[in-house]
C-alpha cells in the first residue's frame, strides 16, 4: 500500500477503536431504529432481526428490511457465467434464489414485509449454511401461514429540463396455502442514463494551430422493461420443489447532439433484447444429517442494435445481431457431523455460448473490420469441497478448494480452441471476542470470467474508436488477502472496515496487438507489396498485459443519531479507496489498472418521523473519475458530486406514496479523450475533446398500494 493508503488504514483503525468504548457507552441512552439481535444468537455468529425491530420506518419489503441492517449493504453478485461465480449475499429460506435474469434486489422486493418472519445475518460462516463463498450473508426466512397478498404500484419519472416523463406500473399476485406458495408479476419498469443532460458543450483543442472548436451538445438515453415471472415452491417427495420462469423485452433509445451555426453532428442508438429464463431447484434432507440440493438452469438472450452517425462526414451505420445462451446444471451434498462441523461437497457443468455479428457502413459502403462475425462457445465444469469448523463461540474456520475447468472454443472469423484449469483455494477465519466485536480474515485464488462480447470487435461513431475483438484473452485470477474488523455499538451502530491486498496475474486491460488486413472483406488477407506476407495493422482491445497489485480500503459505517437528538435518525456512510499498479504495454511506465476508480464515498441520511406516518432523507454521493489507456487515446471520464431527496408517507400499512428529487444539485458528467496520432508512446497529441453534460433534476413518484 502507499504511504497515503497506510496513514488512512491507520486513522479508521483508530476511530473503530474508539466508537462503543466504555466512555462512549456511558452517555445518555436513547432509542434507536432497529435493534442489533440478541446476545446469545450474536456468540454464535448470528444476529436475528425481525420486522417489528424496524417498525418506525414501516418497510414493504425484504429489500426495505435488508437496507436497513446495520453494516450490511445487498451486493447482487457478479453478472457472469455459471451459477457458483454469480452469487450475491443473500439466501432466503437458507437457500440462493435459483434465477439470474433477474437481480438480487429485484428478487427480494418481490418479499412482502408480511411474508418476512426474520432476517438472520451470519457472520463468518455457520456451520450447515452455504455462504456461497462469503464471509457475511444475510438469510431471509419466511413465514409459513396461509396468505394471499396482491401488491400494485404505479409509478412516474420526469426530466425537469426537458418536461419529458417514463410511467412505470407493476403487479403482483402471491398465495401460500397448504405449504406451496405461488407467485406471478408483471410489470413496466424504467431504465434510464442519469448522465445524460439537456444542455451541454463539447470543445475540441487542437495542437497543430487549428483554432478551438466549440459545439453546443444535448444528450438523452432511456428505455423500458417489460417482464412476465412465474414462480411456484412446494413439497415433494419429502424436499422442496421450486420452479421460477421468466420473459422479458427491452428496449433502449440514446440520441446525442452536437451543433454550432454552420455544423449539425447527431448520434442516435436503438436497441431491443428478447430474454426468457426457467429454472428448477430441489433441496431434501435425506438423514438427520445429511441433505442434498439439485438446480438445473436454461436461459436465452436475444438482442439487435442500430448505431447512426450523421456529421461533416457523411452517413454512418453500425449494426449489431447477438444470440446468447446458457444452461447450467448443479448438485451439492452437505453432511452436519455435528453443531461444529459440516462439509460441502458437490459439482457444476455449464455450457455457454454467444454468437454476435456486426457491420459498418459509411455513405452506404461497407467497412471491413476485424472479428465482426464470431461464435463463442464455452463447456465449463467446476468441482468443490469445503468444511466448517466451529470449535467455540469465539472461533470459526473455513476451507475448502474448487478446481475449474473449462474449454473455450472460437468459430467464425477466427477459429480457435482453448483449455484452461484452475485450482480456487479458500480460507476463512472470524474471531468473535464478543457479541459486538468481530475479527476476519481471508486469503482466496479467484479466477475472473471471459465476457463473451469482448470477443468481438465494437465501433463508437461518437468517438471514431474501434476496439477490437481479441481471441487470445484469457482470464485473469487473483491471490487475495483480506482482514476484516467488525464492531457494533449502541445497539443499532455498526462499523466494518476491510482491508485487502490483490495479487492479480494476467490483467485484464487494454491492449495493442497486430491483425489481418482485408479491406475488400472477402476473407482473403491483402497482400499490398506482393512480398507473400499478409498485410497486418495495430489495433487495441481487450487483452492480457502482465501482472499488477490492487490494494483497497473499504470503510462502512452506520451511525444512530438518537444520542445527538435526532430521534429516529440514522447515517450510513459507505466508502472504497482502491489503489492498482500494472505496467503500461506502451510507455512500459506503471499505471492504475483502465476503468478503475480510485474512490467511492456515499453518505445516506434519512430519518423516521412514525407519528407523522412519514420518512424523509437525502443521499450524497462524491462522484467517481476514471481512466481507460487505448492505443491512441486515453479517456477519461469524470462525474461530480451529487444530491438525492426523498420523502415517504405511509398513512396505512397498505398504502405507501414516495417521492424523489435526484440531482438536486446541479453536477456535470464529463467525457475527456486525448488524441494521438499513433501510438500514445510514440505519436503527437493531436487534440484533446472535451464533452461536458449538464444535469437536470429527476422527479420520480411511486405510489403502492397492498391488497391482503
Amino acid at each position: 500500500m502507499t504511504h497515503q493508503t497506510l496513514n488512512w488504514a491507520l486513522a479508521l483503525v483508530s476511530v473503530f477503536a474508539t466508537i462503543g468504548s466504555p466512555a462512549s457507552a456511558n452517555e445518555s441512552p436513547a432509542p434507536e431504529p432497529a435493534a442489533a439481535g440478541s446476545t446469545e444468537t450474536a456468540q454464535q455468529g448470528v444476529l436475528v432481526f425481525k420486522p417489528e425491530d424496524f417498525a418506525a420506518s414501516r418497510p414493504n419489503t425484504a429489500l426495505d428490511l435488508l437496507n436497513r441492517l446495520p453494516g450490511f449493504s445487498v451486493d447482487s453478485g457478479d453478472n457472469v457465467r455459471g451459477f457458483a461465480g454469480a452469487a450475491g449475499n443473500v439466501l432466503v429460506d437458507g437457500q440462493r434464489p435459483t434465477i439470474k435474469t433477474d437481480s438480487l434486489a429485484e428478487y427480494l422486493a418481490r418479499i412482502t414485509i408480511g411474508q418476512v418472519e426474520r432476517v438472520e445475518l451470519i457472520r463468518g460462516g455457520a456451520p450447515g449454511i452455504d455462504m456461497q463463498g462469503r464471509s457475511v450473508v444475510a438469510n431471509v426466512i419466511r413465514k409459513s401461514a396461509d396468505s394471499f397478498t396482491q401488491v400494485a404500484q404505479l409509478s412516474d419519472m420526469l426530466y425537469t429540463g426537458s418536461g419529458k416523463n417514463l410511467p412505470g406500473w407493476y403487479y403482483q399476485a402471491t398465495r401460500r396455502a397448504n405449504g406451496r406458495q405461488y407467485e406471478f408479476q408483471l410489470s413496466r419498469g424504467l431504465s434510464y442514463d442519469d448522465s445524460v443532460g439537456g444542455t451541454g458543450s463539447r470543445v475540441t483543442e487542437y495542437f497543430d494551430g487549428t483554432p478551438v472548436f466549440f459545439e453546443d451538445a444535448g444528450t438523452e438515453g432511456d428505455g423500458v422493461v417489460h417482464t412476465a415471472r412465474a414462480n411456484y415452491k412446494g413439497p415433494l417427495f419429502g424436499g422442496s420443489l421450486s420452479i421460477n420462469g421468466l420473459v422479458s423485452q427491452d428496449t433502449f433509445k440514446s440520441e446525442s447532439l452536437f451543433t454550432t451555426a454552420t455544423t449539425d453532428a447527431r448520434y442516435s442508438g436503438r436497441g431491443s433484447n428478447d430474454r426468457g429464463e426457467i429454472s428448477v431447484n430441489y433441496a431434501r434432507d435425506l438423514t438427520s444429517t445429511l441433505s442434498m440440493e439439485a438446480l438445473v438452469l436454461s436461459k436465452l438472450a436475444e438482442g439487435v442494435g442500430r448505431n447512426i452517425g450523421r456529421d461533416g462526414g457523411g452517413d454512418q451505420l453500425f449494426s449489431v445481431n447477438a444470440e446468447a445462451g446458457e444452461s447450467i446444471a448443479r448438485a451439492v451434498l452437505r453432511y452436519a457431523h455435528s453443531p461444529k462441523l459440516s462439509f460441502e461437497g458437490g459439482g457444476e457443468f455449464a455450457f455457454n455460448y454467444r454468437e454476435q455479428s456486426i457491420g459498418l457502413r459509411v455513405n452506404g459502403a461497407p467497412i471491413a473490420l476485424p472479428a465482426s462475425d464470431v461464435r463463442v462457445e464455452e463447456t465449463r465444469g467446476e468441482g468443490f469441497l469445503q468444511g466448517t469448523w466451529r470449535p467455540n463461540s469465539e472461533w470459526s474456520f473455513e476451507g475448502g478448494v474448487r478446481v475449474e475447468s473449462s474449454t473455450i472454443s472460437q468459430s467464425g472469423d477466427t477459429t480457435l480452441e482453448r483449455s484452461f484449469v484452475y485450482p480456487k483455494p479458500r480460507f476463512l477465519a472470524t474471531w468473535s471476542p464478543s457479541d459486538k466485536n468481530q475479527v476476519r480474515l481471508r486469503v482466496e485464488r479467484e479466477v475472473g470470467q471471459l465476457d463473451f462480447r469482448q470477443f468481438v470487435s465494437n465501433v463508437s461513431l461518437n468517438s471514431g474508436v474501434l476496439t477490437a475483438g481479441n481471441a487470445d484473452l484469457e482470464p485473469d485470477n487473483r491471490l487475495i488477502y483480506e482482514v476484516v474488523f467488525e464492531k457494533r455499538f449502541w445497539n443499532a451502530g455498526a462499523l466494518v472496515l476491510t482491508l485487502r491486498h490483490e495479487d492479480i496475474s494476467d490483467v485484464a486491460d487494454q491492449k495493442p496487438f497486430s491483425v489481418l488486413v482485408d479491406a475488400n472483406g472477402d476473407g482473403i488477407p491483402d497482400d499490398a507489396n506482393g512480398d507473400g506476407i499478409p498485410d497486418t495493422r495495430l489495433v487495441a482491445g481487450p487483452g492480457n498485459i502482465g501482472d499488477g497489485t490492487n490494494d483497497a480500503i473499504l470503510f462502512n459505517l452506520t451511525l444512530p443519531l438518537g444520542r445527538f437528538g435526532i430521534k429516529g435518525g440514522e447515517l450510513k456512510i459507505d466508502t472504497q479507496w482502491q489503489n492498482s499498479e500494472v505496467i503500461d504495454p506502451l510507455t512500459l511506465q506503471p499505471r492504475r489498472f483502465s476503468g478503475q476508480r480510485p474512490d467511492n464515498i456515499q453518505i445516506d441520511f434519512r430519518q423516521d418521523l412514525p407519528s407523522m406516518d412519514l420518512s424523509y432523507g437525502f443521499s450524497w454521493f462524491d462522484g467517481w473519475s476514471e481512466r481507460t489507456f487505448r492505443l491512441q487515446d486515453v479517456e477519461h471520464l469524470r462525474l461530480e458530486k451529487f444530491l438525492g431527496t426523498f420523502v415517504e408517507y405511509k398513512p396505512t400499512s397498505r398504502f405507501t406514496l414516495r417521492g424523489e428529487l435526484n440531482n438536486v444539485m446541479p453536477y456535470t458528467f464529463q467525457i475527456s479523450r486525448a488524441s494521438y496520432d499513433g501510438p500514445r508512446n510514440t505519436g503527437n497529441l493531436q487534440y484533446i475533446q472535451t464533452e461536458r453534460r449538464n444535469s437536470q433534476i429527476l422527479a420520480f413518484v411511486r405510489a403502492r398500494y397492498q391488497f391482503g
